[in-house]
């Protein structure tokens, strides 16, 4: 029996897009790459250990959670292709996401308590644009 949506390869791309964010968003500290330094004939060589860079943990938290207008566009236009509810998706994330990993300047837009260890101070003015892999014309 056929569904009502029928199947489309963007729809799928779509959701796991979104699938994928909030799974590197909820990554645990202990499975995050760390730096390290291999001394090699040549010098040293910098890079890092097995697992996700902290960097791209806090673009996918941004990604689902951000109000910032670029952050906000860019999973409105996601989700939109993927035919899901973009508060949905932010608000189930905001539920799976730890919260020492939700970066502070979310966490004040969004009027959640800060992180533990972390001050207003650390949190910047205002956040970065969605890289161009999150855009909405990656849609």
């Amino acid at each position: 029996m056929l569904s009502a949506r029928p199947p489309s390869a963007e729809i799928d791309l779509a959701a796991a897009v979104i699938h994928r964010a909030l799974e590197d968003a909820i990554t645990p500290d202990n499975r995050l790459a760390r730096p390290r330094v291999i001394t090699t004939p040549t010098g040293p060589r910098h890079g890092f250990t097995a697992g996700l860079k902290p960097r791209d943990r806090e673009e996918a938290v941004r990604f689902l959670l951000d109000t910032a207008p670029g952050w906000a566009s860019s999973r409105e236009a996601w989700c939109d292709s993927a035919d899901i509810d973009p508060d949905v998706v932010q608000r189930r994330a905001l539920q799976r996401i730890p919260h020492t990993s939700i970066p502070a300047d979310v966490c004040r837009a969004l009027r959640l308590p800060m992180p533990p260890g972390m001050t207003e101070a650390d949190a910047p003015a205002t956040a970065e644009a969605p890289p161009t892999a999150l855009t909405a014309e990656a849609a």
